[in-house]
């Protein structure tokens, strides 16, 4: 079963040094130059486990053109439960989630998990307008 913890969870501490780790050894795939305390800290960051195994973490933020964007990482071999992840986690938002492959498995993970090719590696998941409409009549 897939659990989520972010950093306010009395948990996430048990495996903070293990999902530390991963994102230092994975940094240079994702393209991120950010220290892993600034990710914790500043942005949207889930960590998903497979009852107690580390599976990895995604993380939302804003850019500065104000568009939501997501970036993430993984132990190897666990790709289903990556998908299962992204997908749990890119319905918890009303926008669209833009994301940078920065590799053919991010891309197809991406793909897979609904999102469209905008340009070169920038990908796309556009809220559908239902949705949009749904959210926004409770204002």
């Amino acid at each position: 079963m897939i659990r989520v913890l972010i950093p306010e969870n009395a948990e996430f501490s048990r495996y903070e040094n293990e999902i530390k780790n991963l994102y230092k050894n994975s940094q240079a795939q994702i393209n991120d130059p950010n220290s892993f305390e600034f990710i914790r800290d500043n942005t949207f960051f889930y960590m998903f486990l497979d009852d107690d195994k580390l599976i990895g973490g995604i993380y939302y933020f804003v850019d500065e053109a104000g568009k939501l964007f997501l970036n993430g990482f993984a132990n190897r071999k666990m790709f289903e439960q990556s998908l299962e992840c992204l997908k749990l986690s890119t319905g918890w938002f009303d926008s669209d989630i833009y994301a940078e492959a920065q590799n053919r498995a991010s891309a197809l993970c991406l793909l897979r998990c609904g999102f469209r090719r905008f340009n070169d590696n920038i990908f796309i998941l556009k809220v559908k307008s239902s949705a949009k409409k749904v959210y926004s009549s409770f204002f």
